[in-house]
């Protein structure tokens, strides 16, 4: 998404404000986001809210301030061009910078590794194939112990959801 202001740089920064249930978005550049005037101050500092936040991150995370000598052997950036821009240019930065961005990844996110999601449906899906496991699993085991009564509601709970 494009800045608002601008129109030429990545929007990084999305501020909302609602007062009295009207409610104003904008979307903005890191350089147009420091000098757009509807930006909150924080604690009245005279300091746009969104600076002492980026600041805040990597200062109190535990991450390096200074230059680590590193750069990106994918797109050529320093430690200090992903703390300005707050965001990772290529995927090797994340191999490159991997230690100095785990304090501030687990300070955001809670953890330093991604584990994905399964979209809703094929999380369903993928619990019925399962349970279908699991219940032929048992029907076997009631059959091979001579438990027939057991093994007919299996079967049954079984074709029940074959049909689903």
């Amino acid at each position: 998404m494009k800045c608002e202001n601008c129109k030429t740089n990545e929007a990084t920064f999305f501020y909302e404000q609602n007062i009295n249930g009207e409610s104003k978005s904008v979307c903005l550049c890191a350089s147009c986001a420091a000098g757009y005037k509807g930006m909150p101050k924080l604690f009245g500092e005279g300091m746009p809210f969104h600076t002492n936040l980026l600041d805040g991150l990597f200062s109190f995370s535990g991450a390096p301030r200074q230059e680590s000598g590193k750069t990106c052997p994918g797109c050529s950036a320093t430690w200090r061009e992903l703390q300005k821009s707050g965001k990772a240019i290529c995927p090797r930065c994340y191999e490159t910078f991997g230690e100095e961005l785990k304090p501030t990844l687990r300070q955001l996110h809670g953890n330093v590794t991604h584990v994905g999601r399964a979209p809703a449906g094929r999380r369903a899906q993928k619990e019925k194939r399962d349970r279908l496991a699991e219940l032929k699993n048992q029907l076997s085991e009631a059959i091979r112990e001579e438990k027939f009564e057991e093994a007919a509601t299996l079967r049954d709970e079984i074709r029940r959801l074959e049909k689903e």
